[in-house]
């Protein structure tokens, strides 16, 4: 049985990685918004206003201790993918299923609670 020091490093652990994809989403948050703000066209602006919704919903749920979690079914989302994309808030198997059902094929791994072909490292908790 792990020791409550042991414990404590991790959660210690845990909140370095989570301060650290806070500053991330900051800063890619202020460069879409300045990359917004160089748009002169309103058309052109739609991916950037996108980027920064996503990147706010991101600061959000983390605010709200849901970070981490695939939205869809609250599977764990590794930090890796996390790292390369901190605003990302489905889990492979949902992301799938929500990119299948947009080119209107239909699969199981879309019903709520089905983490579909998540991996265990999503549901082990490696997230941050």
């Amino acid at each position: 049985m792990a020791s409550l020091q042991t414990f404590m490093q991790d959660y210690d652990h845990h909140l370095a990685r989570l301060e650290e994809l806070r500053e991330l989403l900051e800063e890619r948050l202020t460069a879409a918004r300045d990359v917004l703000a160089g748009i002169a066209l309103p058309s052109a602006a739609e991916p950037a206003r996108e980027q920064v919704a996503a990147i706010e919903a991101a600061l959000e749920r983390m605010d709200r201790g849901l970070y981490g979690t695939c939205r869809r079914c609250s599977a764990f989302i590794p930090y890796e993918v996390l790292l390369r994309a901190p605003q990302e808030q489905l889990c492979a198997g949902c992301r799938g299923a929500e990119r299948a059902g947009s080119t209107g094929r239909t699969g199981s791994a879309g019903r709520a609670g089905d983490t579909g072909r998540t991996g265990s490292a999503e549901r082990t908790g490696t997230a941050a």
